[in-house]
């Protein structure tokens, strides 16, 4: 009844909202189609990179196989002795829309690949649909907005960057930026400050932190200049800054604890520490070189990053910016797409390099080519006015523009014919880069000359720039049957997988990175000493290369195609030619010792393990205040009854007061019950952990219970929640369209 009376009172209201939701579907069938490859044929994956083989889709699957056993994977046991998940932030633990692809039907155990190509195209989508909203927001056509938002979707970074921890950092960019623009416009300034600041900590939460760090970058040059013209909205940035450390803090505190406790490698011969800034020279390293500038318009002509946009998305661009100049937000759109060009250029940038100097945070960026996304970013959303704007723009500019694509095309063409002349084979998309000169040359002088109409050209240039991203989006996806193909080395190893699960005691392996190069312990949720990250505690890393430490950990077996060292007796052969050997020496998983010492925390433990005489099964060593045990020397049983991601419960039957181990690695957060009884956890040895127990029969539970987490988890909600409050109150108190800076309507 009430929808009725309001379409009696707005016979457009129904109209207008079934338009609103068919733009966002058509922008949704366009991406499906787009990504054909990957979710019409079936014959095609993005997973085959190395990373995202060996890395992320181990950590995918290890997360989704948790969720589904009801637990929430805060902690990973299976890779160097249990690390902090959640505090590594990159396998994107604490990001909400990951949960529903972890929560999604597996196949036998298995996450499926088909939801994992529909999230990664969801992702690209998600991309596309906010950076259409801020188009709307900025009163530009829907059609305008359409191509807008298949630009910031489909090209750029977002368009060529496979590692989904930081595309899904990525993607919140527009809305960051929308909600500012609408406090400085003053419509709700309080609330939209507060969800700007809010939709940056969400950012955060995904995980990576270079994209968010970059973003944040741009936020702060946009700030400063709405403050040089009104310094009163220096309590909006207040409430900006105060919302992105609310909700940001679910991962923020995480990342902080663990980082304090973590070397990180960062391209140096050596890991960094916290406190250890990364070299300006890798940096330098990972800059967008000047010479990759071309790749803003010539397919595969980059090094690191790839900054192809587009000649579609240039040309529009650039007519937004010349027919829209007098517009404050094209301006600050420009300048930001200039900023974050500069910046990605690295050290061939001074402003660069004072930027890492002075402020804070920006050095763990250690990749500046990939600020080429804020680039990006300024670039797709100043498309929509190139579109709307195109009339507005003397017939002379267009006509220049016309007749430079003309010549630049021709210049390709002289180019490949050059190259078949000399029999050098050249890339072959270059020929997709001519076509696209002229076309668009052709399209924009009928446009401006009103031979077709707009709704033609709009189509066209949607159509052409369509073309030009399908040789470069999903131009380099490897087929499925490709035998080099990594995910299939996946698959190879469940032989070796299956005998170490049916032994009768834990295991836990070590692996020949040479013969097995991805994170197995996680594919295969079986324990393994190793693993391919970019940090590990600290702990672990002074005496990773100590066999001894390495036996105490309880290192049982070998997986390669050779021993290790000497004295490891072969036991089982796999199909691929990879074999299972026996660690001689390898410690249980749990013992107890009788005998404990304190040691500083700067001492090393590397000296004391390779004592001679040093049974350290009888003596441990504990930072802080050692506890007091007593000597015994009658025989005592200790094992592991059972072992989950962040639990273990180990039976221990004690003759006197001693110390159990258990032979994980030690990380603040886990605490232990002896029979129910809360009792203290030390790190003994300097990296495992320890509890100390009476004398008698005794059942030791150890769970991780991060505070960091928990307090994390709390701001987030007060974020989230106080952001809805703000929008609440500003709702009944300010009318919604009382804002006298509004942009026109739309035309």
């Amino acid at each position: 009844m009430q929808v009725a009376e309001e379409h009696q009172a707005n016979p457009n209201l129904a109209p207008s909202r079934i338009a609103a939701a068919a733009w966002p579907i058509l922008l949704l069938v366009i991406f499906i189609c787009f990504f054909w490859k990957l979710l019409l044929s079936n014959q095609y994956t993005w997973l085959d990179g190395p990373d995202d083989a060996y890395q992320v889709l181990p950590w995918y699957q290890f997360q989704a196989g948790e969720w589904h056993q009801g637990r929430i994977p805060l902690w990973d046991p299976y890779l160097w002795g249990g690390q902090p998940l959640a505090g590594q932030g990159q396998p994107g633990v604490l990001y909400p829309p990951n949960w529903l692809l972890f929560l999604a039907p597996l196949r036998h155990g298995w996450i499926r690949q088909s939801f994992l190509h529909w999230y990664f195209v969801l992702i690209h989508f998600q991309a596309g649909l906010f950076c259409y909203w801020l188009c709307r927001d900025l009163k530009r056509t829907r059609a305008a907005s359409l191509l807008s938002g298949l630009a910031f979707g489909l090209a750029g970074y977002v368009g060529t960057n496979n590692w989904p921890q930081m595309l899904n950092g990525a993607v919140w960019a527009p809305l960051v930026l929308l909600f500012f623009l609408r406090a400085m416009r003053g419509e709700r300034a309080i609330a939209s400050a507060a969800w700007s600041g809010a939709f940056l900590g969400i950012a955060f939460l995904s995980g990576h932190h270079q994209i968010p760090i970059f973003i944040g970058l741009a936020m702060a040059g946009a700030w400063l200049y709405y403050l040089s013209l009104d310094i009163t909205k220096f309590k909006l940035l207040l409430i900006f800054g105060l919302f992105v450390a609310l909700t940001s803090a679910l991962q923020a505190l995480p990342a902080y604890e663990y980082g304090k406790l973590s070397l990180r490698w960062v391209g140096t011969e050596n890991p960094v520490g916290w406190k250890d800034r990364v070299p300006y020279y890798v940096h330098q390293q990972y800059a967008l070189y000047p010479q990759s500038m071309v790749g803003i318009v010539v397919p595969g002509f980059f090094r690191n990053s790839d900054p192809f946009a587009g000649l579609v998305a240039l040309t529009l661009a650039l007519l937004g910016i010349a027919g829209n100049w007098e517009d404050r937000t094209v301006r600050l759109l420009g300048a930001i797409a200039l900023g974050g060009l500069l910046f990605a250029l690295g050290h061939n940038s001074v402003f660069h390099g004072v930027i890492y100097a002075l402020v804070p945070m920006v050095e763990k960026a250690r990749n500046p080519s990939m600020a080429i996304f804020i680039f990006h970013f300024g670039l797709c959303v100043l498309i929509a006015y190139g579109i709307d704007g195109c009339r507005l723009v003397s017939a002379n500019v267009v006509k220049r523009a016309s007749g430079s694509l003309v010549g630049f095309a021709a210049i390709l063409g002289i180019t490949i014919w050059a190259t078949l002349l000399m029999k050098t084979p050249a890339d072959d998309r270059l020929g997709i880069v001519m076509l696209a000169g002229f076309l668009l040359a052709a399209i924009l002088t009928a446009w401006r000359s009103d031979r077709i109409s707009t709704p033609a050209a709009t189509a066209s240039l949607a159509l052409l720039m369509l073309l030009e991203l399908g040789n470069v989006t999903t131009y380099s996806f490897p087929p499925q049957v490709d035998p080099k193909s990594l995910v299939k080395n996946l698959a190879q190893h469940s032989d070796i997988a299956g005998f170490l699960r049916d032994q009768s005691e834990p295991v836990r392996v070590e692996v020949d990175e040479n013969d097995i190069s991805y994170n197995f312990g996680d594919w295969y949720e079986i324990d393994h000493f190793g693993g391919y990250l970019a940090s590990i505690t600290e702990n672990v890393t002074r005496v990773q290369a100590s066999t001894r430490a390495r036996m105490m950990y309880g290192v049982n077996f070998h997986v390669g195609r050779e021993p290790s060292r000497p004295g490891q007796v072969e036991v089982f052969a796999g199909r691929s030619g990879i074999k299972v050997y026996r660690n001689p020496g390898a410690f249980p998983r749990a013992w107890a010792v009788h005998d404990v010492a304190s040691f500083a925390r700067d001492n090393q433990i590397g000296p004391m393990l390779g004592a001679q005489n040093f049974d350290a099964r009888r003596q441990a060593f504990v930072k802080g205040q050692a506890p007091q045990l007593e000597q015994c020397q009658e025989p005592e049983k200790v094992s592991l009854l059972e072992r989950q991601s962040g639990r273990v419960a180990i039976e221990a039957d004690l003759k006197c007061r001693g110390m159990v181990i258990d032979a994980d690695t030690f990380f603040p957060g886990w605490v232990a019950t002896v029979d129910g009884r809360p009792a203290p956890v030390y790190e003994a040895y300097g990296f495992l952990r320890g509890v100390v127990a009476e004398a008698g029969p005794h059942r030791i539970e150890l769970r991780y219970r991060p505070k960091s987490v928990y307090w994390g988890a709390a701001l987030t909600a007060i974020g989230l929640l106080g952001a809805g409050v703000l929008t609440k109150v500003s709702s009944a108190i300010e009318p919604a369209n009382n804002n006298p800076m509004a942009m026109p309507p739309n035309r």
